[in-house]
């Protein structure tokens, strides 16, 4: 009996040690989140890109001549206890400058929200951005993570976070960071 719960209590530390953080999650200094069942590979109109999703999620595919786009979600729970994961691929150029700060600091405040936390990081060798920011979203505490991709001069992607209510905000959005680590540009 005493060598079965060591062998718990050991393979329990192995796994846990072996969870190595992504470079978004090390940033926002998320913990080994609770594991998502990700059992379905949803690729965009245009297959240019794929993440991984739940099949009992519902998934909206979405694509015009400027961007191909998926959002998915857990929609077994309510909206505050869980979250709203869109990736979008966008036919446009992206440049990391102080214009497009100042442009997503504009739309912060005309939103009514506030900046929590932005870094710039390193995401398969490309340049990378994330913002965080918080406020109210139709009469309901709110929190959205944005990440940008700059991997081509024509094309970048955007993957984005929406969670509602403030209870596991925090856990919810880097649980989310889950199905962004699954994702693969063509």
């Amino acid at each position: 009996m005493k060598n079965s719960y060591l062998s718990i209590i050991l393979l329990t530390v192995l796994l846990v040690s072996c969870y190595t953080p992504s470079p978004v999650e090390h940033l926002l200094s998320c913990k080994s989140p609770k594991t998502i069942t990700l059992d379905k590979t949803s690729i965009d109109f245009k297959g240019e890109f794929s993440f991984k999703t739940s099949s009992d999620w519902k998934t909206n595919y979405y694509n015009d001549t400027f961007q191909s786009s998926i959002m998915t979600a857990d929609t077994t729970k309510s909206l505050s206890k869980t979250f709203i994961f869109e990736a979008a691929m966008y036919t446009e150029a992206l440049e990391f400058t102080s214009t497009f700060k100042n442009s997503l600091q504009a739309k912060t405040t005309a939103d009514n929200l506030t900046l929590v936390d932005e870094n710039y990081f390193k995401w398969n060798g490309s340049p990378a951005y994330y913002r965080l920011v918080k406020g109210m979203k139709n009469q309901r505490t709110y929190q959205e993570l944005n990440i940008y991709l700059n991997f081509s001069k024509t094309t970048y992607l955007k993957a984005q976070t929406q969670v509602y209510g403030d209870k596991n905000a925090a856990e919810r959005i880097c649980s989310s960071l889950q199905l962004f680590n699954t994702l693969k540009i063509k």
